[in-house]
């Protein structure tokens, strides 16, 4: 494996998403250069002119020139696409700065620095916004969830890289004349913007009614989710502004000023750059996975609150430093990767209207709180610092509050996307049909139904089992029912003589007409479950006689030298029969050795839940979890071999059915799904799985992730799943243990012992068919596997 593969492999990132993942790394590298890079000169310009204690003068006019241009940016956003407003963006800030740059090299008067102020502090501003709004609206939820780290280390190392440089340049340029450097940045990311793709199914320019002054903060007051992410930035923003104060007053008491200050804040800033390039690249995604949402967002707080505690006990700059130090490393890292990442579920037509909005007034509005909890402490009255710490503890005292709940408002958000997503499913149903395999191949290297075609078992390949449905005169077994003998139970009369006879005129008349409520009749009523003319006159008479028929079908079903064709057809009784008995006894249906009784079992429980007769006892939704794990630990090959000998009726999961490998075994393990998690969810994510691509397959794969017990969804992946390559290797299976599978299925998949070694023969390369026609596409027995 070449190194470039073995790199992208480490960083999960999947064939075909190398040249977006290098463009997003790239212009979030080239922005976040660009910001430092402004931020640094744009204060030595101002401080080369004007005196320390006017910044806040220009500090306020740039959060009220960035409120005004965040309104524009966004009303330009819903009459365009992110992606070619952020260009315009990037093009009018470029222009700009280059006629700022001939003015100030000409004379440096003011008015051109105060612009030159304003200019880069709002311009900053969106172009970073815009910028993450086009990464979100181009990745889908499960890639962004995987890849949001990386992409956010780019924009950390971006922000090392400049920072670091900032001296040299200086050492060899004046810092006006570096402002041709942020054109040149400006002009790398244009070029990085311009080759970004369009996602297939977004909003395009125009499409969008034309937004209403006020929409925006409108939007985020009544959508829950966004409204959640606002005050989490603002919360988040005030405790970093208060924890920034007492760490700049711990190191001014410490090192007075001067260079030996400025030397400690460009260690500190190097070293935090670092540790949070570090953390996004090794940490962020695998935290984001394995610890959820809530938690993800979380983290700063606890740390937060740890370290404020700290400085109310040992006030200095060591514990100012490390929490600084936690708090600059955190935001830049695994927080900001999180909140970007909450942006991507939400439909793009309120993104677009709110997101600006959200980075530019919350952040503002959280650092105005902050610095005014300093001067109302500290400046005004000259209250010691340490005791901020009380205001950091209660602000993430919140932030914890709602990290919870925006865990519970983004999986709402995932769930309304689903519903919708699930619908765009159905719309490619025929494209589906029409002979692409959806599961096939994700990790099945064996085409079992090849395999046996190739070796010659064309009884077993066809979907025949042991047992077939009964024509109108003879049932399963091939014998005639006037020629069997009576059930030593059965009582004679005119009755169990008709039903005996064969005759299916005279059953049928029978049970027309004068019915039949005897339960001792059951055993007889079931045998005429096999004859295809008598099925709807006899599931009617044994859903006739009621809770007193269950305890002789379940002897049936439960009988495994029974005749399979009356097997088979007994859940369909049991779904209509009423009582707890006939639910006991579907359950222990889906525990049994043969699929489609366990596949019937299922869709009787289905339709029993759709008359409102719910699985809700803690046993039984533990017998369907149980069922679940069953289901999702028997291995592709098994999967692949699932039949049905009797057509299914359509239910509310499956209207059609498409034939692709394995789809019946995915199909029984959604229904199961069904039963204990909410249906129509569920439904939503079976067909979008099957049927959907991108964002519709992307939806449903994340909501799996949040409903789905972990062992039950690491069983299931390999066979709908969003696994990287190393998984995909971990879960191939040698050839060996897939013989095994096919042998404990032999009862349902195999009619004899003669069958059942030839396959195993012809799996293992020594029988009569061609072993490397077994190995074709499997890597051989060495490495192979299914």
């Amino acid at each position: 494996m070449s190194w470039p593969r073995r790199i992208e492999e480490w960083l999960n990132i999947r064939p075909g998403e190398g040249r977006l993942v290098f463009l997003s790394f790239s212009g979030a590298f080239l922005l976040m250069a660009f910001v430092v890079l402004a931020r640094t000169l744009r204060e030595a310009l101002y401080l080369e002119l004007f005196e320390a204690p006017t910044l806040p003068y220009v500090m306020g006019a740039s959060v009220a020139a960035g409120l005004l241009a965040a309104a524009g940016f966004g009303r330009a956003l819903v009459t365009r696409t992110p992606s070619s407003v952020l260009r315009s963006t990037v093009s009018l800030l470029g222009i700009l700065l280059l006629a700022i740059w001939a003015v100030v090299d000409r004379a440096g008067p003011g008015a051109a620095v105060v612009a030159f102020y304003l200019l880069t502090s709002v311009g900053a501003l969106l172009v970073t916004s815009g910028f993450w709004l086009v990464v979100s609206e181009t990745f889908v939820v499960r890639e962004a969830k995987r890849l949001f780290g990386l992409v956010s280390a780019g924009g950390t190392l971006g922000w090392l890289v400049a920072a670091g440089s900032v001296q040299t340049l200086l050492g060899v340029a004046r810092s006006r004349d570096l402002v041709l450097a942020l054109v040149a940045l400006l002009g790398l990311t244009l070029a990085v913007l311009s080759h970004f793709p369009e996602r297939p199914g977004s909003p395009s320019a125009g499409t969008e009614p034309r937004a209403r002054p006020g929409e925006g903060l409108r939007l985020v007051a009544t959508t829950p989710h966004v409204r959640l992410i606002a005050v989490i930035v603002l919360l988040v923003s005030a405790a970093s502004a208060v924890i920034d104060y007492q760490f700049k007053e711990a190191a001014q008491a410490a090192y007075g000023g001067g260079d030996a200050l400025a030397g400690f804040f460009g260690s500190f800033y190097a070293w935090t750059g670092g540790l949070a390039f570090l953390v996004q690249l090794l940490v962020t995604t695998r935290f984001m996975a394995t610890a959820g949402i809530a938690w993800s967002v979380a983290v700063v707080p606890v740390v937060l609150v740890a370290g404020a505690g700290g400085m109310l006990a040992a006030p200095g700059l060591v514990v100012a430093t490390a929490l600084r130090g936690a708090d600059t490393t955190l935001r830049k890292s695994l927080f900001r990767s999180v909140m970007e990442f909450l942006w991507v579920p939400v439909p793009a037509a309120v993104r677009r209207r709110t997101k600006t909005f959200v980075d530019t007034v919350s952040d503002s509005a959280g650092e105005g709180l902050g610095a005014l909890l300093v001067f109302l402490w500290v400046t005004l009255p000259g209250l010691p610092s340490r005791w901020l710490s009380l205001f950091v503890i209660l602000l993430c005292g919140g932030l914890l509050l709602l990290a919870g709940r925006i865990g519970v408002t983004y999986f709402a958000t995932l769930r309304s996307r689903l519903a919708t997503a699930g619908e765009t499913a159905d719309g490619l149903l025929a494209e589906a049909a029409g002979g692409r395999d959806l599961l096939g191949a994700t990790l099945s290297r064996l085409d079992i139904t090849r395999v046996l075609g190739s070796a010659g078992l064309e009884r077993i390949r066809s979907g025949l089992d042991d047992s077939a449905p009964g024509d109108a005169g003879t049932p399963a077994g091939g014998t005639p029912d006037r020629e069997r003998r009576r059930e030593p139970g059965t009582e004679p009369g005119r009755a169990t003589e008709v039903l005996q006879s064969g005759d299916v005129g005279r059953i049928t008349e029978l049970l027309r007409r004068e019915g039949v409520r005897d339960p001792e009749l059951v055993p007889v009523l079931a045998r005429l479950l096999a004859r295809d003319r008598l099925l709807e006159r006899a599931v009617s008479a044994l859903e006739a006689i009621g809770p007193e028929a269950v305890p002789g079908l379940v002897e049936i079903l439960r009988d495994e030298s029974a005749d399979f064709v009356i097997r088979r057809r007994i859940p369909r009784v049991l779904a209509h029969i009423p009582g707890k008995e006939a639910d006991a006894a579907l359950l222990e249906g889906l525990g049994s050795g043969r699929f489609e009784i366990r596949y019937r079992s299922a869709v009787a429980l289905a339709r029993r839940r759709a008359r409102g007769a719910a699985v809700s006892s803690a046993a039984a939704r533990n017998a369907v979890w149980e069922a679940v794990r069953a289901e999702v630990g028997r291995g592709r090959a098994v999967w692949e071999m699932a039949r049905l000998l009797d057509d299914a009726r359509p239910d509310p999961l499956v209207e059609r059915r498409i034939g692709l490998r394995g789809e019946l075994s995915l199909e029984h393990t959604f229904r199961l799904l069904s039963l204990v998690l909410e249906p129509e969810p569920i439904r939503a994510a079976y067909r979008a799985v099957l049927f959907g691509e991108g964002e519709a397959r992307s939806f449903a794969l994340e909501y799996l992730e949040q409903v789905l017990p972990s062992d039950v969804r690491e069983r299931l992946w390999p066979f709908i799943g969003d696994l990287s390559a190393a998984q995909e290797r971990r879960a191939i299976r040698p050839i060996g243990a897939v013989v095994d599978d096919l042998m404990r299925s032999g009862a349902t998949l195999f009619g004899g012992a003669k069958e059942r070694e030839a396959l195993r023969r012809y799996l293992e390369g020594d029988g009569d068919g061609s072993p490397e026609g077994a190995r074709d596409g499997d890597g051989g027995k060495e490495d192979g596997g299914a």
